[in-house]
């Protein structure tokens, strides 16, 4: 009888699970959700700048300090356009803040070209849109 018992019990359990990926689909949860930052890297003329490499930190930058961790990173495209999918990390981290800065390629690292420093919590689901202003 125990074992009978017990092997309704883990049979339960395996139906359960299975319940549980029919609500997935590829990866993503039902419904799309995605927690996604934009930002438009831009000159104080309010010109699109490209090949700006815009980073993600979890702490602010200190100017003439070594770089915090850098979470993510990507490059302004013709447009000054960067985008974040940080869904998966904002479920596993938590909403930050997180901190925003564009940097640009010199011979020994980067440079940072910042004049704006944006900082943003950033929910599941959620869509933040901004811009950050450079030399």
């Amino acid at each position: 009888m125990l074992f009978l018992l017990i092997g309704t019990l883990f049979s339960c359990s395996s139906d359960d699970s299975e319940s549980e990926t029919t609500t997935t689909t590829g990866g993503t949860t039902t419904g799309g959700t995605t927690a996604t930052v934009n930002l438009t890297v831009i000159n104080s003329s309010n010109d699109a700048q490209s090949g700006y490499i815009v980073m993600i930190f979890n702490e602010e930058v200190q100017e003439n300090q070594p770089l915090p961790e850098i979470l993510f990173q990507e490059t302004s495209n013709s447009e000054g356009k960067v985008s974040f999918d940080l869904e998966d990390y904002v479920m596993q981290n938590g909403s930050g803040p997180y901190y925003f800065e564009a940097f640009l390629t010199v011979s020994n690292g980067f440079s940072l070209e910042s004049i704006t420093h944006p900082s943003l919590t950033v929910e599941s689901g959620q869509v933040r849109t901004t811009s950050i202003l450079v030399n």
